[in-house]
C-alpha cells in the first residue's frame, strides 16, 4: 500500500532465456528501444529517440523517448558492468507521469542459471511527485508497470533466444 510521502514505489520482474550470458546481457544492452518498449494497455510505447541512439555501454550515456502518447522523458545511464548489470534514471517526464513522478531508477540484473541459460531481473523505483500523487503511481507501478515489463522482457528473450 502507499506509504510515507515521496517513498520509493517499486516492482521487479523477471525472466530466465535459454541463451548464454554475454548474449543475454549484449541483446538487452544493445536492443532498440522503439522495439523493447511498446504500448502495453494504457502505457505508450517509444517512437523516437533523440540522443545516444546505440548500445548502452557507459555511465553518462542519455537519452530523450518521445512516446506513443505525445510525452516525453530523458533517460541516463547511471551503472555498466558487463555482463552482469546496468542501471540508468529517468527524468523530465511529460504528460500523465509529470504529475505522478518526480523521478524513476532502473536496474537490470543478469545472472547465469544453469548451461546455456541465463535470468534477467529488472527491477523499477519510482519517486512520487508527492503525497496526492502516490496512490495513483503506487497503482500504476504495482498493477500495471509489471506487464508493461514482462512484454519487453518477452522481446528481449524472443531476440536473444533467436538471434539473426
Amino acid at each position: 500500500m502507499p506509504g510515507a510521502a515521496n517513498a520509493s514505489v517499486q516492482t521487479s520482474v523477471a525472466v530466465i532465456v535459454n541463451a548464454g550470458l554475454d548474449a543475454v546481457f549484449e541483446t538487452a544492452a544493445g536492443m532498440d528501444p522503439r522495439a523493447l518498449i511498446r504500448p502495453y494497455g494504457p502505457l505508450p510505447g517509444i517512437v523516437d529517440v533523440e540522443g545516444h541512439d546505440a548500445a548502452w555501454s557507459a555511465p553518462g550515456q542519455r537519452r530523450r523517448y518521445r512516446l506513443s502518447d505525445n510525452s516525453s522523458v530523458s533517460e541516463e545511464l547511471t551503472g555498466f558492468c558487463r555482463g552482469q548489470t546496468y542501471a540508468y534514471a529517468v527524468t523530465g517526464f511529460t504528460g500523465l507521469f509529470a504529475a505522478l513522478a518526480r523521478e524513476a531508477r532502473a536496474e537490470w540484473h543478469f545472472t547465469r542459471v544453469g548451461a546455456g541459460k541465463s535470468q534477467i531481473d529488472w527491477t523499477y523505483f519510482f519517486t512520487p511527485a508527492g503525497p496526492v500523487a502516490e496512490p495513483l503511481l503506487w497503482f500504476i507501478v504495482k498493477t500495471l508497470w509489471p506487464g508493461y515489463l514482462r512484454a519487453a522482457l518477452a522481446r528481449v528473450k524472443e531476440k536473444a533466444e533467436n538471434p539473426g
